[in-house]
């Protein structure tokens, strides 16, 4: 049997995108069928296939196939809520570039970023294998403009690579090799970047300089290291599960949607694994509630934010499952701290 393969990428690590959206173009997040109380945590994370759709929606409202290119000045590391300050507090450039590859994978799963160093010439590599259509090329010039950004932060806007690779369909070659500075080869089989290697050695008169350390709570760091990886089925459905409540209450059309498949194949999966979805539904808004209340937030904010009819109804779901009332288990945290 076929298992489930599906990618996730953060909210915080498009966000920068959505907030040109709405400067550039006017187009809000609700242009774009986003849910306002996903907004509201930077954390969250988003099937892939999800950001797909919303990136060719947004070339369709802005008519433009290169709306990136305009959103540029917004879309680089310094945006990225939570992860900006900590990726460039580093002692040098190369430090920094090893940080984005392996700080992007808790940013974004499935998908690899990597550097190679070939004679004279660092070739920075990123590949998604979730990005279809229109969005392929979208996604891949979201990502060279964030790494060609970075490399202007540290070494001026004058800065130009040697070469892009971009994926997708073809496009405005004049528009693409204006911005960046140089040659672009379209339809590649991944995005790279070439630079020359001797930028990673700064001179005096580099930009670089120190900001302040990553500071997490430990919520927020344990929210940020789960991520599933692609193949890890029971990781993902939980993803789904909780992705799927910012949009009503969680059933199984909605995620068989996001995996692109039918109902009846998801249902015929879970049950393969001896699997029900209601009960996997009930687990996973339980957990979550455990993770607000921790965060401190009210119970009746509680029951709303995970889609609960009222907050009745989701006190008697928290009882089923952890044998005590949200209430009581509110108190029981408070005589821990």
């Amino acid at each position: 049997m076929k298992e489930f393969d599906i990618g996730f990428i953060r909210l915080n690590f498009i966000k920068p995108l959505l907030d040109g959206l709405n400067t550039e173009f006017a187009i809000k997040p609700n242009d774009l069928g986003i849910p306002s109380a996903l907004l509201e945590e930077p954390l969250s994370l988003i099937p892939i296939s999800f950001a797909n759709r919303w990136v060719e929606q947004a070339e369709h409202l802005s008519q433009d196939p290169l709306f990136m290119l305009k959103l540029a000045p917004y879309i680089n590391f310094e945006s990225v809520q939570l992860f900006n300050k900590w990726v460039y507090y580093t002692p040098d450039f190369v430090v920094t570039f090893r940080r984005i590859n392996y700080g992007c994978s808790l940013l974004q799963s499935g998908c690899s970023f990597s550097g190679l160093q070939s004679g004279n010439i660092v070739k920075w590599t990123y590949s998604n294998p979730y990005a279809t259509h229109q969005a392929r090329l979208h996604d891949s010039l979201r990502m060279a403009i964030m790494k060609v950004n970075m490399l202007r932060y540290y070494l001026g806007s004058d800065f130009s690579p040697l070469q892009v690779f971009l994926t997708g369909p073809a496009a405005d070659l004049k528009r693409l090799e204006a911005f960046f500075g140089c040659k672009v080869k379209l339809s590649s089989a991944q995005t790279e970047v070439w630079v020359n290697a001797s930028v990673t050695h700064l001179d005096e008169k580099s930009q670089w300089e120190k900001q302040a350390p990553l500071r997490l709570s430990d919520a927020q760091f344990d929210e940020y290291i789960n991520i599933p990886q692609p193949h890890d089925m029971v990781k993902s459905l939980y993803s789904l599960i909780n992705f799927s409540r910012y949009y009503g209450r969680p059933n199984v059309e909605f995620l068989a949607d996001c995996l692109s498949i039918s109902r009846q194949q998801l249902q015929r999966r879970l049950s393969a694994h001896g699997w029900n979805f209601s009960a996997m539904t009930a687990n996973v808004l339980c957990n979550e509630a455990v993770q607000y209340l921790f965060k401190g937030y009210d119970i009746n904010d509680i029951a709303q934010r995970l889609s609960y009819s009222n907050e009745q109804s989701f006190c008697r779901a928290f009882k089923r499952l952890r044998g005590m009332t949200p209430y009581q288990y509110m108190q029981k945290l408070k005589t821990k701290t």
